[in-house]
């Protein structure tokens, strides 16, 4: 349904007979490319989206990224026998300030090499987990920018604290596969344990996403850090032509031993030269209701990579709670905030 994302790629080739002046440019290339150019290529793609407003649960106003910008690269090499070496490297932004959207993490998004055939893919590395493909597909903003349903991960969005997320969208030290066949799409995903946490195990999950024509359907489950917590999730889409429908239903525990439960519907309308979102989230922990929260947003499409668009979120919980470590909330008493707002210029490339 999101048709902004369009890619530019670049391919690198050979090249012949050229002259001075296009031929320097392709020298800087040469070690790039190696002795199987012909059959390599690296795909250059991103996002830059920068918005002001507010969060639901505060009343500072800022600029920053709405969805997450981002730049990557993507490439591959054909291997003969149907057989390709890929990698994807991807790092992420803060556009206001130019500033790296993780401090301690160059290429935050993904970073991943491996093999791709008949087979399917198999990838090793940062890759974002099987798990976050279900979760989104419960959302009609994709679970970017401040109207994204954070609930489908077990946690609740980010103005409003947070009783601890479950679910992760990426993970570190993972080897992933992943094979689509018959409209279905089998993702699984296991990782290293890296350090010195006792209480930590190996985090792994799994999901399955049937799409075919105006239908998609999903599940997942994902036990990402912690032997106790835990997160399964349902979606489905349903494309009427006027409308899409979207929903989602969750169930888990988080690293506090608070049992989660999530529910979530959407709707996205087409309406001239953009379309109308919409979305409600119900979140509970240990049967609290923690979460209350419904989205509106309008997407104008200047065209299919650039999009003006204004989004309102409305939730009476947010930053009604104060979470610990520990099982149990604290009541704050805030009763400000609960409206949140942005407006921004967001651009595929």
């Amino acid at each position: 349904m999101d048709f902004l994302k369009q890619e530019t790629t670049l391919v690198y080739r050979p090249f012949h007979r050229r002259s001075l002046g296009k031929l320097l440019p392709a020298l800087v290339l040469i070690p790039l490319a190696g002795t199987a150019a012909a059959q390599s290529n690296v795909t250059i793609y991103g996002l830059m989206d920068i918005a002001t407003g507010k969060y639901d649960g505060t009343n500072v106003k800022t600029m920053g990224t709405g969805a997450t910008s981002r730049l990557g690269f993507r490439g591959a090499e054909d291997l003969g026998g149907g057989l390709k070496a890929i990698f994807q490297l991807e790092t992420q932004i803060n556009p206001d300030d130019g500033t790296q959207f993780n401090a301690t993490t160059y290429f935050g998004g993904r970073s991943t090499v491996g093999l791709e055939g008949a087979f399917g893919r198999v990838t090793v590395g940062r890759e974002i987990n099987p798990s976050h493909y279900v979760e989104a597909g419960a959302d009609p903003f994709g679970q970017d920018g401040l109207a994204g349903g954070y609930g489908a991960r077990g946690g609740i969005s980010r103005g409003n604290g947070a009783p601890g997320a479950i679910d992760t969208v990426r993970t570190n030290n993972s080897i992933n596969y992943a094979l689509t066949m018959a409209g279905f799409t089998l993702r699984a995903q296991g990782a290293m344990r890296e350090g010195t946490e006792p209480t930590g195990n190996r985090p792994y999950a799994a999901s399955l996403i049937y799409a075919s024509g105006p239908v998609q359907v999903g599940v997942s489950y994902i036990n990402p850090s912690r032997p106790r917590d835990h997160w399964a999730y349902l979606s489905g889409q349903y494309d009427f032509g006027v409308l899409r429908l979207y929903g989602g239903i969750g169930s888990g525990t988080n690293t506090a031993a608070q049992a989660i439960r999530n529910q979530m519907v959407g709707v996205n309308v087409p309406v001239g030269s953009g379309n109308i979102r919409v979305s409600y989230t119900r979140t509970k922990a240990d049967d609290q209701l923690i979460q209350s929260r419904v989205a509106v947003g309008y997407y104008h499409y200047l065209s299919k990579r650039t999009a003006l668009y204004t989004d309102v979120v409305h939730d009476p919980k947010a930053a009604a709670f104060a979470y610990t470590t520990a099982k149990g909330r604290t009541s704050t008493g805030k009763t400000i905030g609960k409206t949140g707002y942005g407006f921004g210029l967001r651009h595929y490339f």
